[in-house]
């Protein structure tokens, strides 16, 4: 089943170049088979089948590599494991394991996966993009600075990041990304982001800005916590003062009719 995996996805052998994106992504069908040994210091790239085996080109510590021909007796000795990328219209499959990559070429599992993408986006596209807030925005650029440091945001970067790869997709993308734009360039005037080349990077001051922007929630909260105990205590007494009146009515009226 090892080798039965790799000849089926040697028939169509993935190019020295695998386009990733724009147009030529869209024409993509064809498979990157890997081997790679128990230490993964070795590591095989199968290029295609002949008579004396297969055409590999063999990396060693992440060297330039070599082109060799293996047998299947050679693959079995050193006992490599399996890795095959289907590139198909744009998207990437990966498999690790020879069973699951024949059972899902026999199902036509990329084009399944595929058609429900495309309902998926077009769903996606009836709904209205929601621009974030300002300090929502800020809060998400902070934590994902925390996860990985000295990361570059951008406005197509955040647009996938906030609603996956199906934003750059909808007939909104456009004025969201300008609105996404407008937000970075004002954190950067503000020193919340510092621009850099194409992109912006998180500086320290962020971090005060959400602090004072947490102390004046609070404060708000506050006041509406004291604006509230006071329409409180303004409704009681006012209720004490009716009660009051009620009370010297009742007694009037009893005393009249004794």
């Amino acid at each position: 089943m090892f080798f039965r995996a790799i000849d089926k996805a040697l028939e169509k052998p993935a190019p020295g170049s695998i386009p990733l994106s724009g147009p030529r992504a869209l024409e993509n069908d064809f498979y990157a088979v890997h081997l790679v040994d128990s230490t993964g210091k070795e590591q095989v790239w199968l290029k295609g089948k002949t008579e004396k085996g297969y055409e590999a080109l063999v990396r060693k510590d992440n060297d330039s590599g070599d082109i060799t021909t293996l047998s299947q007796e050679d693959i079995r000795s050193t006992e490599y494991s399996l890795r095959i990328e289907h590139y198909y219209n744009g998207y990437q499959f990966d498999y690790s394991s020879p069973l699951k990559f024949l059972m899902a070429n026999a199902c036509y599992w990329h084009r399944w996966v595929i058609f429900r993408d495309k309902h998926s986006q077009k769903r996606f596209n009836r709904q209205q993009l929601i621009r974030a807030e300002r300090m929502d925005l800020l809060q998400y650029l902070v934590e994902r600075s925390i996860q990985k440091p000295k990361e570059k945001f951008d406005p197509l970067f955040l647009g996938m990041q906030l609603y996956s790869r199906k934003w750059f997709f909808h007939p909104g993308k456009d004025q969201h990304k300008e609105h996404l734009k407008l937000l970075l360039e004002s954190f950067a005037e503000s020193g919340d982001l510092k621009r850099d080349n194409d992109g912006y990077l998180l500086s320290g001051k962020a971090l005060e800005t959400l602090s004072n922007h947490e102390l004046e929630k609070q404060k708000h909260r506050d006041n509406l916590a004291t604006a509230k105990v006071g329409n409180n205590l303004t409704w009681a007494i006012v209720i004490i003062g009716v009660l009051g009146v009620a009370a010297q009515v009742i007694m009037w009226w009893i005393d009249k009719g004794a």
